[in-house]
């Protein structure tokens, strides 16, 4: 049985991650539209930004997690690049599939290899 404790964080983190995509949508689309970026550099701003965001809303929303710990953040980077590299990998592996059934295998295994990475490895609640 999933404990009421996990329950709590696995919701938050599902909206710390909602609300992450949207604001990295949007200010991807306005370094675009308002500033002239280039998508690739849009993108990638918006996604340093967006991922800064991710880790103050993890920390203080999802795990609570008031004391810093000076390791955290570097671990939160290798997390990130983990659920990326993993974003990058399994449509590669499943490459012989419909391209959906590799998204869908991202969406879904991502969130919970990156949930647990968090809960485990980065802020170790």
């Amino acid at each position: 049985m999933i404990e009421r404790r996990v329950i709590g964080q696995l919701g938050r983190f599902a909206g710390v991650g909602v609300a992450n995509s949207a604001f990295y949508f949007l200010l991807a689309a306005a370094f675009s539209r308002v500033f002239g970026f280039a998508a690739l550099a849009a993108s990638v701003l918006a996604y340093v930004i967006a991922a800064t965001v991710a880790y103050l809303g993890h920390k203080f929303l999802t795990f609570a997690q008031p004391a810093h710990s000076p390791d955290e953040m570097p671990r939160f980077v290798v997390a990130t690049g983990i659920g990326l590299s993993l974003a990058a990998l399994i449509p590669v592996l499943l490459a012989g599939f419909a391209p959906m059934i590799s998204f869908v295998t991202v969406l879904m295994l991502v969130p919970i290899c990156s949930f647990l990475m968090m809960k485990f490895f980065v802020f170790r609640t």
